[in-house]
């Protein structure tokens, strides 16, 4: 399959934004990120630092690769890989009951409590990522207008992203009914 070359660049730029921004939050607050991984109580103890750790690096990486064609689809399965285990971990933490706690997305940046609206916001981005393992290179040369049209989808993408996931880490809490 072979996506318009537009098309795919766009869905790069916004992921790679995505992974690069929370990758460098969270090596800046490494501390913090270290307890949000604890706080999921998904890894044995001794596990937790060397994960969280390995995390944001990964993530910049995967970013970076998203940039180059010839990496783009290894990338691009890596960050759907990632963003699948993510909202896995959400998931099981909501299913124990577990939603006042921050998902660590962008720790020292956005404060955003676990939702389901987080899990499908990462299934949402995993698709994407998948989609762009399937892309097979580009079917024609970019034109100019293509730039032009990539740059406006990018900053819309991205400034919706941004705006649902404030309204993700904002949203009140429901008020469970009393029995």
């Amino acid at each position: 399959m072979s996506l318009d070359p537009a098309l795919a660049l766009t869905l790069a730029l916004v992921l790679a934004a995505i992974f690069a921004t929370a990758a460098i939050a969270k090596l800046k607050a490494m501390s913090a990120f270290v307890g949000v991984v604890e706080n999921y109580r998904l890894l044995p103890p001794p596990l937790v630092t060397p994960a969280a750790w390995a995390l944001p690096p990964v993530e910049l990486l995967a970013a970076l690769g998203l940039l180059f064609p010839p990496t783009r689809p290894f990338a691009a399965l890596v960050v759907a890989a990632l963003l699948l285990l993510f909202a896995l971990a959400i998931g099981i933490n909501l299913a124990r009951g577990r939603d006042r706690i921050d998902c660590g997305c962008f720790v020292g940046l956005l404060r955003q409590r676990l939702s389901w609206g987080l899990v499908g916001r990462n299934l949402v981005l995993a698709l994407a990522g998948l989609v762009l393992t399937l892309d097979r290179g580009a079917s024609r040369p970019l034109a100019v207008l293509d730039a032009v049209t990539v740059l406006a989808a990018v900053l819309c993408l991205l400034l919706l992203y941004a705006a649902v996931s404030r309204l993700f880490g904002v949203a009140p809490t429901p008020l469970k009914q009393a029995s």
